[in-house]
């Protein structure tokens, strides 16, 4: 036998149990998002450990970018006063990474030598 008001104690505990179960779920979501700045903050700490002992790096990343937007020819466009505009051809464009190669080489060999001379010195 049921008693007055027993099918509202039991629709109520279900609605309850539903809205409970969403909360968990909410909450289990949320203290993952809170994992998150933490992991992105031991990357960065990786990254700057990296950094710390290949010091290297620092001054390589920007003279190869410089060596390669020289390289390709990427730089700034400057307003053309007239309307003309010359495309750069083929055969200065070769001579300009020519010209590239050669100061390359030219920096590594004088690099080679500082090397030699200092290697007695370097533990």
């Amino acid at each position: 036998m049921n008693l007055p008001g027993e099918e509202d104690f039991v629709a109520r505990r279900e609605q309850l149990a539903a809205q409970i179960a969403r909360q968990r779920t909410q909450l289990a979501s949320a203290y993952q998002d809170l994992e998150k700045p933490i992991r992105y903050t031991e990357y960065g700490m990786k990254g700057f450990g990296f950094l710390r002992q290949n010091p290297w790096v620092v001054a390589a990343v920007p003279a190869i970018f410089s060596i390669v937007t020289s390289a390709f020819g990427w730089k700034k466009q400057k307003v053309a006063r007239s309307s003309e505009k010359t495309a750069p051809t083929a055969k200065g464009t070769f001579g300009r990474m020519k010209q590239i190669a050669s100061t390359g080489v030219l920096y590594s060999w004088q690099l080679y030598q500082l090397y030699r001379r200092l290697k007695t010195y370097i533990p």
